[in-house]
């Protein structure tokens, strides 16, 4: 009993704690704030005033995010109701939200973590999310990626507390909010169809299909067709300075191999540049390669693990979630830094050696941008170099992530490959 105390206490001291390490660091840092993060505060400021004056986004003013992004935005106005926002007043409100979200966060992953004692400590699942928060700190108050990732992990606690239905909502809500969350329909539909869930299955479709029906029917209804200028803008966009082929022409650059330059374009530096357009025509066919690696995967996995042991691992389901958003990461045509946020609520939920390499992953990116920002757009060797080091532990946890998680007969048969070549090179080596 005393025990139980204890590590209930513990527990509320470090979900106390993530919140109040964010409002400090965020406090400490309120003097770059208008040079760091004021464009993308000002653009839901703005957007959620426009929506209070009545008018409609896509069709009254231009909106880059998903329609249900303008809750997330509307939110802190609701906070004063009855008097004028001004900006700054707009900001600390968006702070505040957005501690709220993070501490849900935290109290889910307490939760999930619960339900798999032994498995996995809450303590320590809330312990890894509080140092994460703390480390992304100078970004993740001014975004409002912390939402959808609230909506995604609540996606998978539906799924594994047996509530296809309510999981299909909050990952439908989640695609209405930041569109990324549909990287996670197929691995959870594979769940449910590997375990033979058929009317599971159905349930989570259905689910995901009323969530975005709701959110797109005002659209759909007063402008048919407005609604999809946010998905043409988006494909429309370049080469992001910080995505993986960007940052390898970069560093061709700093070497003398490649000429680039950068523009501000559709809400994001640009590379300009013969490879850059290269990569841009390669980046879909890339995308779908990979994406179609990991999905069949994904399915080989579950369905050995259903075939040999009547059930599929919630570590399993867990860790090809983790990949899917590390796959649509890797192979973007855009990494801006707030996509790490979304790997924030499965991190803790990972192997140790896991969690210590996915927080490298965004203590550099953090290190990136903001802290060498302004270095990495001066094209200078160091944060260049930084840059392709983080993308190239993406692609490193991706690889690594999807190798363990190969069906066993498929992961044997490299191991006996890889020792056959061993083998071979020995005996040449005597030869």
């Amino acid at each position: 009993m005393k025990r139980q105390i204890r590590d209930r206490a513990r527990l509320t001291g470090l979900v106390a704690l993530q919140g109040i390490g964010l409002l400090l660091v965020a406090a400490f840092i309120l003097p770059y704030v208008v040079q760091w993060h004021a464009r993308d505060v000002q653009i839901y400021y703005e957007a959620a005033a426009k929506l209070l004056q009545g008018q409609l986004p896509y069709r009254d003013f231009p909106l880059e995010y998903p329609p249900l992004a303008l809750l997330a935005f509307a939110l802190p106005w609701l906070l004063a109701p009855g008097r004028a926002l001004g900006y700054s007043g707009y900001a600390w409100h968006f702070l505040l939200l957005n501690v709220l979200w993070s501490t849900l966060l935290a109290l889910t992953i307490a939760r999930f973590a619960a339900l798999r004692r032994p498995a996995i400590s809450p303590t320590r699942a809330v312990g890894v999310y509080t140092l994460l928060v703390i480390v992304s700190a100078p970004l993740l108050p001014w975004r409002y990626d912390l939402f959808p990732a609230l909506l995604t992990l609540l996606a998978l606690l539906c799924v594994l507390t047996g509530r296809p239905t309510l999981a299909g909502l909050w990952l439908g809500l989640g695609i209405a909010a930041k569109l990324y969350p549909i990287m996670l329909l197929p691995i959870c539909g594979a769940y449910y169809l590997a375990g033979r869930s058929y009317r599971s299955l159905f349930r989570l479709m259905l689910g995901s299909a009323i969530a975005i029906m709701v959110v797109l029917l005002p659209y759909l209804l007063i402008d048919p067709g407005g609604w999809l200028t946010f998905l043409r803008y988006h494909q429309l966009r370049g080469l992001q300075l910080e995505s993986l082929p960007a940052g390898a022409i970069l560093l061709a650059h700093t070497l003398g191999l490649a000429r680039v330059e950068l523009v501000f374009n559709y809400g994001a530096l640009q590379l300009v540049s013969p490879l850059a357009d290269v990569a841009v025509i390669w980046q879909p066919i890339v995308f779908s390669l990979v994406s179609g690696v990991v999905f069949v995967s994904c399915w080989g996995r579950f369905r050995h693990e259903y075939a040999t042991s009547g059930a599929i691992a919630d570590a399993s389901l867990i860790t090809y979630i983790v990949v899917a958003l590390l796959a649509f990461i890797v192979t973007n045509k855009v990494f801006s830094a707030q996509y790490i946020v979304w790997l924030l609520p499965f991190v803790p939920l990972l192997r140790p050696r896991q969690i210590v390499a996915l927080t490298i992953l965004c203590g550099l990116t953090i290190l990136i941008f903001p802290f060498l920002y302004a270095d990495l757009l001066a094209v200078q060797i160091a944060p260049v170099v930084l840059l392709n080091l983080r993308n190239a532990l993406a692609v490193a946890m991706l690889c690594w992530l999807l190798v363990e998680r190969l069906p066993a007969p498929v992961r044997s048969a490299l191991t006996q490959r890889r020792q056959a070549l061993l083998r071979r090179f020995a005996r040449q080596e005597e030869l």
